[in-house]
């Protein structure tokens, strides 16, 4: 295995039957064959894995920059990416400030490199919405928060990330289209959590 692969196996603590994947592979894996199969994973040293629990990239999300001897905690593997390790995510979760039931709401963010994801509100989980590697290029999303009950779309919008060289990590370099009722603020280097403050 080379520095920019990595190899899952069928066994925890890298025993079983391995299958490796080199930076670039975008795997979904398919029921019956080695969907929820793998059980750890060794990543090379310039290589990252975003992983998921389904293959719509819902469900538990994970990110594996070093060697995981025991990955049962997505729940069974279907989807994922591997990624130069300088490469970072971008992931969203929603806040419902309103006092509505969780789950009330849902924010759906939709990218060209991901397509749609959608979080609810209450859940503490972030789903992925782009990928920017190291001095890449901007991610522009769409924005739409729904309410599940009734359908309807209380906030439209879209957002701009581009990457802060400075701080090696993700920005929001153009907010000018985030809907009025819809603050955000960002978690660590990559990650933002969106609050649904009025409807």
């Amino acid at each position: 295995m080379s520095e920019q692969e990595v190899t899952f196996y069928a066994r925890p603590s890298y025993t079983g039957d391995g299958h490796t994947y080199a930076v670039g592979a975008n795997e979904n894996l398919h029921p019956g064959e080695l969907n929820d199969r793998f059980r750890s994973v060794r990543v090379g040293r310039k290589a990252k894995v975003l992983a998921w629990q389904h293959a719509n990239q819902t469900g538990k999300y994970r990110e594996w920059e070093v060697d995981q001897p025991d990955i049962s905690d997505i729940g069974g593997l279907t989807r994922f990416k591997v990624v130069e390790s300088t490469t970072l995510p971008i992931a969203v979760r929603l806040q419902d400030l309103t006092g509505s039931q969780p789950g009330r709401y849902s924010l759906k963010v939709a990218s060209y490199d991901v397509g749609d994801t959608v979080v609810r509100s209450g859940d503490p989980e972030y789903g992925l919405v782009g990928v920017m590697p190291e001095d890449g290029p901007p991610v522009t999303s769409a924005i739409y928060v729904r309410n599940e009950l009734s359908g309807e779309y209380v906030a439209l919008g879209a957002i701009y990330f581009a990457w802060n060289s400075g701080t090696k990590s993700i920005d929001v370099a153009d907010a000018s289209n985030v809907p009025e009722n819809l603050d955000y603020s960002r978690d660590g280097r990559n990650q933002f959590t969106f609050k649904l403050t009025e409807v």
